[in-house]
């Protein structure tokens, strides 16, 4: 399995990131200044990197040497580059909190004394280190206090910069560092050795960066249940934040299997945790105690609520193929009781309930969709699918249950309702796909053949077989199960379920929007023709919906470059962006103007949603990848449509986007787990927009518009360019290029547009009728009709207008 991209930096990762740069300055310093070592000149070499530089290995007893020598130079002193001494803080905080939580409170054994006899070591060497640098180091502007909570540690050592090791001091103005050193400089690395200590410790660290994700999953529902982000971007954040965790506990995975696996390390963590607390696993306040509720919020923080009841749920597969949960077997599941207010042995139980009722669901549904799984499948139901044959749980999943325990204590009664959104937003694609279709039926166009028609039908079925009809009901019965679940049952209390299938509903309809649009070419000569008239410029003359398509999409994609002003310069780009040759707009006194050749076809708009795009591999297009990669990564990095600023944490303060500044694109390479997450779930609640946006129903609005425009302008355009200018209504978007062509010397536009007979004068005639039709399209609202009904109402999506004065 793959871990996590190289781009994304797992707690872990850092700090072994940050001992290799301690290592790096340290060993490449001291040999710069003349210092010769035996120790080193014998030091493990690791082999060759792409860039030509050797990599050693430096060995732990040799940085207290080397930091002596470094100290004792002083002609010139060398200058410590405060960068070190954050990074010697923050490792030191960081070794010293795991042996205060956890290393004192494991098993004693002859490996573990060992482990712990290395781990001292190797932290009396950080200290000593920056105990021996410290006079050289410079005065800190603002001096911090020692972090005391794991929670603190972990937050200053996710500050710091996440530069390659090599890279780490090359900023620092007065070190005297790689940045300075000749292209064969060896690359020295932290020596390390894995034993059981080490693997607790990255184990523990791994724990740490689980929390900090629940933590930024629990920030997105409880937004979506303000109306502040999208049910998309809730169940995104949900499914990336399960990726992540399975791909974290991949890189640990051959370690973690030495002691067990990461399950059953957690178990001993758990054990660990209770003794350190004075208890232990086993204790129990009252008879038939499932867990020691005196540490319930330990057992909570380590999520041992969901790993001892998938655990018992095992158990009984084990026993019973077909398992049942009667309701009310265990108590009575409350939703609209205050979740707060709740005792620690409540909130058990009241879980217990939940998740034991619900366990028999997602079986027979993973049994049912054995042979033929649906398109759309979040992690917690693909982590129970592999449980119900391993029966066994792991890590992954115990961290995806409690996230969807998360989402009920959260939501409450509310849960519920993103099955309504699902459903909402299904039947109104479904209608909207349903009207264009009808709207088209007697309209033959070539560039949408009777095979895309197919293709829309099977999306639509799709959405009908697995959104609007009980599949899961329809086996129970057929299967004669004991239980009959409610309608809907799964959907209503999986709100993260009903998110994907609302991003596969919206993100294949956008697609089919912009192939459609595309095809017909509507959209695209009604938005020059809005150019050419003003639109926009004045409230009374004001598209709503073809400024937000234009916003969109980008002005160039429309427009090749800038809006065009004036009529001959319209009717260049128009010619342009549907396909013909500039070359070929033929004036009158035939002078050429220099006008650039175009021979890539017609213009078109494009998918938009560029983060959204990220997923629709998985969701949309069953290619197989269950992973976040890579280029995944850096998409999100550096090629947001969105601008963000974070703020002094690297919390995003604001997404927002401005059509007349070019995105300036991310400078950051890597990024530390959680704060992925959170800059992911914040730019996708921006481009809910994007995939929202009905460009359906704007080719509706601009096909009316143009039949309007011709029957307004027949006459002029039969005196102008004889009665054969359209002779099928698939011809309607030329309409904007004729009346364009009028209003301007030339003659002709190529084999796509019918000449100009001769003799005739030009004239802004037809300009001043094509302004008065989209005025009256405008004043009888059609044309906001997108902004302010459409998507406020049915897609729960608000655009404001800000008017310049």
């Amino acid at each position: 399995m793959p871990g996590l991209p190289k781009n994304v930096l797992s707690t872990y990762q850092q700090y072994k990131n940050h001992t290799d740069s301690i290592a790096q300055w340290l060993a490449s310093t001291a040999k710069a200044h003349g210092y010769v070592s035996s120790k080193t000149k014998n030091a493990k070499k690791e082999g060759n990197r792409s860039q030509g530089r050797p990599t050693y290995t430096l060995a732990i007893k040799e940085w207290t040497a080397l930091a002596e020598f470094i100290a004792k130079i002083t002609d010139p002193p060398v200058q410590i580059p405060q960068k070190l001494a954050d990074l010697l803080d923050a490792t030191i905080s960081l070794r010293q909190s795991y042996s205060t939580d956890l290393s004192d409170t494991l098993d004693d054994s002859a490996e573990k004394k060992d482990s712990d006899d290395r781990h001292t070591y190797f932290l009396n060497v950080l200290k000593k280190v920056r105990e021996t640098l410290g006079p050289r180091l410079p005065k800190p502007e603002h001096p911090t206090t020692k972090p005391k909570t794991m929670a603190e540690v972990l937050n200053l050592f996710e500050h710091l910069n996440l530069e390659e090791p090599f890279d780490a001091f090359q900023q620092a103005p007065t070190a005297i560092s790689a940045a300075k050193l000749p292209q064969n400089e060896p690359i020295y690395k932290a020596e390390r050795t894995i034993n059981i200590g080490e693997s607790f410790f990255a184990f523990y660290l791994l724990i740490g960066d689980l929390n900090r994700l629940r933590t930024e999953v629990s920030h997105a529902w409880a937004r979506y249940k303000h109306g502040m982000n999208d049910l998309v971007t809730a169940a995104l954040t949900t499914n990336t934040a399960v990726d992540l965790a399975r791909s974290m506990t991949d890189d640990s995975k051959s370690t973690f299997a030495k002691h067990g696996g990461a399950h059953r390390m957690l178990q001993v963590y758990y054990a660990a945790q209770c003794l350190a607390a004075g208890s232990s696993e086993g204790h129990k306040a009252r008879p038939g105690d499932d867990m020691n509720f005196s540490q319930y919020k330990l057992a909570e923080a380590l999520f041992w609520p969901a790993s001892q009841l998938l655990t018992a749920f095992c158990d009984v597969v084990k026993e019973n193929p077909n398992p049942e949960m009667k309701r009310g077997f265990y108590g009575e599941y409350t939703p609209h009781s205050d979740c707060d207010s709740k005792r620690d042995r409540e909130k058990y139980l009241e879980d217990k309930v939940l998740l034991l009722e619900m366990l028999p669901e997602f079986y027979y549904y993973c049994r049912v969709t054995e042979p033929s799984p649906p398109p759309v499948e979040d992690e917690l139901t693909r982590g129970l699918r592999t449980m119900f044959k391993t029966k066994e749980p792991n890590l992954p999943l115990v961290f995806a249950t409690t996230l969807f325990l998360d989402i009920h204590h959260i939501l409450r009664h509310e849960a519920e309702f993103g099955f309504k959104w699902l459903t909402d937003v299904t039947q109104f694609v479904q209608g909207d796909i349903e009207e264009e279709m009808d709207f088209h039926k007697d309209i033959q166009m070539d560039t949408w053949s009777k095979e895309n028609d197919a293709i829309v039908q099977h999306f639509v079925e799709t959405l009908q077989f697995w959104c609007h009809e009980d599949q899961q009901r329809k086996a129970a019965t057929s299967m004669k199960r004991i239980n009959i679940p409610e309608s809907f049952y799964l959907y209503r209390q999986h709100p993260w379920c009903c998110g994907l299938w609302k991003y596969f509903a919206l993100m294949r309809f956008h697609e089919m929007n912009i192939v459609f649009v595309n095809a017909w070419g509507s959209v695209m000569s009604c938005a020059h023709l809005y150019n050419a008239l003003d639109g926009g410029t004045e409230q009374e003359l004001m598209w709503k919906d073809m400024d937000v398509a234009i916003s969109l999409e980008d002005s160039k994609t429309f427009f090749i470059g800038e809006a065009p002003k004036g009529a001959a310069e319209c009717l260049k780009r128009y010619a342009i962006a549907m396909g013909t040759s500039a070359a070929n707009l033929a004036k009158a006194t035939r002078k050429k103007e220099g006008l650039v050749l175009s021979k890539r076809g017609p213009k078109g708009l494009k998918e938009l949603g560029s983060i959204l795009q990220t997923f629709k591999g998985r969701f949309c297009d069953a290619n197989g990848q269950n992973d976040l990669r890579a280029e995944d990564v850096q998409k999100i990095l550096e090629n947001a449509n969105w601008e963000y600023e974070m703020d002094e944490n690297d919390q995003v303060l604001e997404v927002f986007r401005d059509t007349d500044v070019v995105p300036k694109k991310g400078p950051l390479k890597q990024m530390a787990v959680p704060k992925l997450l959170g800059l992911l779930r914040d730019l996708i609640q921006a481009e809910i927009v994007e995939i929202s946006f009905d460009f359906l129903r704007l080719h509706r609005q601009c096909w009316r518009l143009l039949r309007i425009i011709k029957d307004a302008c027949r006459d002029d355009l039969i005196k102008t360019f004889g009665p054969s200018y359209i002779v099928k209504e698939s011809e309607l978007p030329f309409v904007v290029g004729y009346v364009l062509m009028s209003a301007t010397s030339t003659q002709q536009v190529g084999d796509m547009l019918t000449a100009k007979l001769p003799g005739v004068d030009v004239t802004d005639r037809l300009m001043t009728k094509a302004q008065d039709a989209l005025r009256g399209m405008i004043d009888a609202g059609a044309g906001s009709l997108i902004v302010e009904h459409i998507l406020p109402k049915a897609l729960g999506v608000q655009i404001d207008f800000e008017f310049e004065e």
